[in-house]
């Protein structure tokens, strides 16, 4: 039995294939999607490149909800045909699911997947784990203790104002987007954002254009303004992954994903890291806050595996 798994995000995609059920590490291949015009693109590309004949079924995790089987990708002008998929790479079964439903169902076994704690609590082992990610976009998903994943859009919530800073981001994506979201603000682009918020604020002229300057910068001391931005981002993420532990209550957990967090590594782990303090700051709660772990994963597999175990379930 071959199963064909992709991890479809807003900037790249990754393949996999998992052959009588492991994961067969040498097919996996990660693509820019900006050098593909579409999804069966890249297909052809990885299919010619491995050499591989058809998968009996595909499970792709994608980057917006899952309404239907034609999606409209939400942070990249793609649009996902279940029917013109099946027909492109041969593969009779194709399946569509959001790509945090696949990293909830990764969370069917944290131990399996590579990860670094940014607090060892006990926590409760039968509780739900809530995984969340700021990469392209920002999103979360939950496992409940029953094994079911419950899926949102939480990115797309309004972003809370606490700080005079984040009065300042609030206006500015308010003013360019009529609202400020968590899907703006955690985000790569929302990194930059938050740099040229800074710079307008010191009346100094930005130095950087995107996250991928600003990062570099920042980890290595070479401008202030670089660095705060990055303290910054990860303040913040620490206060929404807090605020959504309490919302699902996830006594088994919070994981950390993404892109964008794993580049700030540096800055969520830490005793100087405003991760944890934005985590566990929450008032007559903070106590409990404190007994819930909370782990950065590292593994680029994970929603590949978590596409595996969603098709294990069905």
């Amino acid at each position: 039995m071959i199963l064909q798994v992709c991890d479809l995000g807003g900037t790249h995609c990754r393949i996999g294939r998992y052959v009588d059920g492991r994961l067969d590490v040498a097919s996996v291949a990660r693509y820019e999607n900006r050098d593909y015009s579409s999804f069966p693109a890249v297909m052809a590309h990885y299919q010619a490149t491995a050499g591989l004949a058809p998968a009996q079924s595909m499970v792709i995790a994608l980057a917006a909800p899952v309404t239907g089987d034609v999606i409209a990708l939400t942070n990249l002008d793609w649009t996902i045909d279940r029917d013109e998929i099946s027909r492109a790479t041969g593969v009779r079964r194709v399946f569509l699911i959001n790509d945090f439903e696949a990293l909830g169902h990764a969370l069917s076994s944290p131990q399996s997947l590579e990860l670094r704690s940014l607090n060892e609590a006990n926590g409760d082992r039968t509780g739900t784990r809530l995984i969340l990610g700021a990469g392209t976009g920002f999103n979360c998903a939950a496992r409940l203790s029953n094994g079911s994943v419950v899926c949102c859009e939480a990115g797309h919530s309004t972003f809370v104002a606490e700080t005079d800073f984040d009065r300042a981001l609030q206006h500015r994506f308010s003013q360019r987007h009529g609202r400020c979201s968590f899907d703006r603000v955690l985000s790569g682009s929302g990194l930059g954002e938050i740099y040229q918020t800074l710079c307008e604020r010191q009346g100094e002229a930005p130095r950087h254009t995107s996250s991928l300057q600003i990062v570099p910068a920042a980890i290595g001391g070479h401008d202030a303004l670089a660095t705060r931005a990055c303290e910054e981002f990860a303040r913040i993420l620490g206060r929404a992954a807090g605020d959504l532990a309490l919302l699902f209550l996830a006594t088994g957990g919070v994981y950390i994903t993404g892109g964008a967090a794993r580049a700030l590594e540096p800055f969520i782990i830490g005793p100087k890291s405003g991760f944890t303090p934005g985590f566990t700051s929450k008032g007559r709660m903070a106590g409990f806050m404190e007994t819930i772990p909370v782990a950065l994963v590292l593994d680029d597999n994970a929603a590949l595996f978590g596409c595996h175990e969603w098709q294990k379930r069905r």
